[in-house]
């Protein structure tokens, strides 16, 4: 026998960018689609952020200046490192992962 009950259910319509507040989701076809990178970071025990958590979503252009400024930080921090290779164009790419 079969029992049923109405149920509220929550469901994500939209998500949007911590830095910028513009929503993260495009439309195509009729479709919404999410959009989205991430920068998350667990610190632990002898870290001055001991037990910080941090999670930030943010829209593709937003992401972009993220790694933008990472990647001049690690430029910045290894330019006179001739044995480092600090090539660009990959530069935070998962290679199992991307389509690059």
């Amino acid at each position: 026998m079969k029992v049923y009950a109405e149920k509220l259910v929550e469901t994500v319509v939209d998500k949007i960018c911590d830095v910028c507040e513009e929503s993260v989701m495009i439309e195509l076809n009729g479709e919404k689609y999410q959009e989205s990178g991430k920068l998350s970071a667990t610190f632990g025990y002898g870290s001055q952020e001991d037990g910080n958590v941090y999670h930030l979503d943010l829209c593709e252009k937003c992401f972009k200046t993220a790694i933008y400024a990472l990647r001049d930080k690690r430029r910045a921090t290894f330019m006179f490192d001739a044995e480092k290779d600090l090539s660009d164009e990959k530069f935070g790419l998962d290679p199992k992962r991307s389509a690059i």
